[in-house]
């Protein structure tokens, strides 16, 4: 896949945020999240895991992100795509012809 090509399928705009470390004014420690950047990307649905968590009602959907190559995200980090926000659980940094990073995320209930 050429870097032309790669770019025409990043057709999705998500945003990563990670939960900031402080606490508000008052002392409490609720969580606030601070934008770690903003990206095109490629969105796959995944298979939940195995059949027997697959058919259960609990059962989350995942997904798989392709975007352009970054070191920012680290897994924990939330991903927020429209209306939807996840949790990512992995980043996998691919080094081949076009270089890219890919997340996979669980949205949140």
């Amino acid at each position: 896949m050429m870097g032309q090509e790669f770019s025409g399928i990043l057709r999705e705009r998500i945003s990563i945020e990670r939960q900031a470390v402080g606490r508000d004014a008052l002392a409490s420690a609720e969580p606030q999240y601070i934008t770690v950047g903003v990206f095109w990307a490629a969105a796959e649905a995944m298979q939940t895991g195995v059949a027997s968590e697959a058919e259960s009602r609990s059962a989350l959907p995942r997904w798989r992100f392709s975007l352009r190559e970054t070191q920012v995200i680290k897994p924990g980090d939330q991903l927020v795509w429209g209306d939807r926000i996840m949790t990512i659980s992995s980043v996998i940094l691919e080094h081949r012809r076009t270089r890219k990073t890919i997340l996979q995320a669980e949205e949140k209930r």
